[in-house]
């Protein structure tokens, strides 16, 4: 994509009017408005525990709301059709239930677009619009949508109590706007709109764990980006910043750079490989603009009159934008420009997968979030530090993907390997594994032999003959019904 920031709202309307077309009126019905909401349930298969994926699988089914945003278009969140293999949406003006599929989502921003495949569904629905500007603190609004899965359309009263930045937990990685609300609000809920004044202010995402009837919305600045995104027909994703830097700019550490004193801007500690400066930027860089806009010491740039991080003005683009900037190495200035693209760090950190090796009763899977969601007690600190720093400590520079012992089945030759449990793999006989194929094809390599595995953090290695591997294996598959690699 090569999309400008300087018609981003352009493109959002024009991206609407593609679909047929928002609702053009200030002051839509209570009817218009009612019909706009839809019911949406999502049928798919899922693992009992993605840290077991071995379990069979088993049916689920998610409920929750989404908004009408033309004919036969419906926004809603990523988290309500996930993995789904049949989707069905209604309104609360009938009981007949819709066929409809995903066209777009967005994991990143817990957003998905769904098309219904079926004729009629327009005939009884309406469309809603979006506020251009976010609500003010402390104003009312009214959230719509199918709490519980309930048959009737519900409306809660609710008040703006923040605009802040937060964690969206359901990628349990991105830090993104959000409306904070007051308003009783449950699950179902989810995709459904907050409504002000006949327009849509944002869309229900989550609820808050600590605080009784607060929840959050996805503001439409949000929104806006995802649905410009997809103007192409995929969706890309928000950009990252790619590197950290230390707030401040030291007199003395200037004086041993040779920056001029004067020059606001930040030092960078980190630049992360295969991200937006990764082929342009160092480490001990001094960054002072991004497209001609000066780099305060606290990391931020004035665009029209506001200070913006420089975190919000990257993500504010598309992925494939160009930005200029300048910098200072080595005592001198250099004019740069490079491309917004993925972190691909962060990808690895998001992945959920379902991937494993069994083998003589022990079961490998990539470090993934998947362990982070789990109930399995607390995990090992040297995992969470692998998980977490993998890119920041440069852990990248021995494999593509660290891989961990995630299960052992209860068995005799098994049980004294019981503390290598979520230990980090480091070599099978010798050789590292740069990810789980790679594990996998050095495993069926050295299977007629013997098999030496080292752990991160563990003196002694695991040593398995094949005659054991295959007595285990016969074992676990008798009493588990769990397969292993053939």
């Amino acid at each position: 994509m090569n999309k400008s920031f300087s018609i981003h709202f352009v493109l959002f309307f024009s991206y609407l009017s593609v679909f047929a077309g928002l609702s053009a009126q200030e002051s839509p019905s209570v009817d218009t408005i009612f019909r706009s909401v839809v019911f949406i349930r999502s049928e798919g298969f899922s693992t009992e525990n993605k840290i077991q994926p071995w379990m069979k699988k088993n049916l689920s089914t998610g409920l929750g709301s989404g908004i009408v945003i033309s004919k036969n278009t419906i926004l809603t969140n990523a988290h309500v059709v996930m993995d789904a293999k049949r989707i069905t949406v209604r309104t609360g003006a009938g009981k007949k239930e819709y066929s409809a599929e995903v066209k777009f989502i967005g994991y990143d921003c817990d957003l998905a677009l769904l098309e219904v495949m079926e004729q009629g569904f327009a005939e009884n629905t309406g469309s809603l619009s979006f506020a251009e500007a976010y609500p003010a603190l402390g104003s009312d609004l009214l959230v719509l949508g199918y709490p519980n899965g309930q048959e009737n359309l519900t409306v809660e009263k609710g008040s703006v109590l923040r605009l802040e930045k937060n964690r969206y937990s359901f990628s349990g990685l991105d830090f993104r706007n959000v409306i904070k609300i007051n308003s009783n609000i449950l699950p179902g809920n989810s995709g459904g709109p907050a409504v002000q004044n006949g327009k849509v202010v944002g869309l229900v995402f989550q609820i808050s764990k600590v605080g009784r009837e607060v929840a959050y919305l996805i503001p439409n600045d949000i929104i806006q980006h995802f649905l410009t995104d997809v103007i192409d027909g995929k969706y890309d994703g928000f950009p990252s910043l790619g590197f950290t830097f230390q707030n401040g700019s030291p007199v003395s550490l200037k004086q041993v750079l040779r920056i001029p004193t004067e020059e606001s801007g930040i030092f960078l500690n980190r630049v992360y490989p295969n991200s937006t400066f990764s082929n342009t930027l160092k480490e001990k860089d001094f960054l002072v603009s991004l497209d001609g806009l000066p780099v305060t010491a606290d990391g931020e740039l004035k665009q029209q009159g506001v200070m913006v991080p420089l975190v919000d003005y990257i993500e504010s683009k598309h992925l494939g934008n160009k930005i200029s900037f300048e910098l200072y190495r080595s005592g001198k200035k250099y004019q740069a420009e490079a491309t917004l693209q993925k972190n691909f760090s962060l990808d690895l950190y998001r992945e959920v997968t379902d991937n494993y090796l069994q083998e003589a009763g022990l079961v490998f899977q990539p470090v993934s979030r998947s362990f982070f969601n789990s109930e399995d007690g607390d995990l090992d600190s040297s995992l969470k530090y692998h998980y977490s720093y993998f890119i920041q400590d440069i852990l990248y520079r021995y494999t593509n993907r660290d891989i961990v012992l995630s299960f052992i089945f209860e068995d005799p030759e098994t049980a004294k390997y019981k503390k290598y449990k979520f230990k980090v793999l480091e070599s099978l006989n010798g050789i590292v594994p740069k990810d789980l194929n790679d594990l996998k094809k050095i495993w069926k390599e050295n299977a007629k032999s013997f098999i030496a595995l080292r752990f991160r953090g563990m003196d002694l290695p695991i040593i398995l003959n094949s005659q054991s591997v295959n007595g285990i294996n016969v074992r676990v598959k008798k009493r588990y019904g769990a397969g292993y690699e053939e």
